[in-house]
């Protein structure tokens, strides 16, 4: 599947894509956090048919009931006085700074979470070490502390300028 990804100044970027049904679809990243999920008119790639606007927190809840990769986002007092731990599986998209690098790269310096796994093309390697590669479609099951799922989870997927 083809990609395709447009600055679009002022606004943010726009990604497109079209479906096995031969559907265009995009998407547009705005500055704000704000998300445009768009379908475009048949055999008209300039006119938008429909859209729908998104917040950042609703495209993320949206992404994760799309991707086939099962997420368990909570799970509360594992042990007396641990609090709680977050489990996710973060998908690593075109857009992330880390395709092609080290996964210890792209945990360094980032506390209180651990990648347990990372799942790609239905392989699932196991406590991967420091020199496995990341690669764009793999989602990285990682468990932590909210806030440090939650940093490593906006390391590897940042927002677009």
């Amino acid at each position: 599947m083809h990609i395709e990804r447009v600055m679009l100044p002022g606004i943010g970027v726009g990604y497109t894509l079209r479906t096995a049904q031969g559907q265009l679809v995009g998407v547009v990243r705005h500055r704000g956090g704000r998300r445009d999920l768009v379908l475009y008119a048949p055999g008209d790639p300039d006119t938008v048919e429909r859209s729908l606007a998104l917040t950042a927190a609703e495209s993320r809840e949206l992404g994760e009931l799309l991707h086939p990769v099962a997420t368990l986002e909570h799970v509360p007092d594992l042990e007396r006085g641990a609090g709680s731990l977050t489990v996710a599986a973060v998908p690593i998209t075109a857009a992330s700074p880390y395709v092609g690098r080290r996964l210890g790269e792209a945990v360094a310096g980032v506390r209180a979470v651990t990648v347990v796994a990372v799942l790609s093309g239905g392989r699932t390697t196991t406590a991967p070490g420091p020199e496995h590669r990341v690669t764009h479609g793999d989602a990285l099951l990682v468990a932590g502390t909210p806030e440090g799922v939650g940093a490593l989870s906006t390391r590897l997927t940042p927002e677009e300028p």
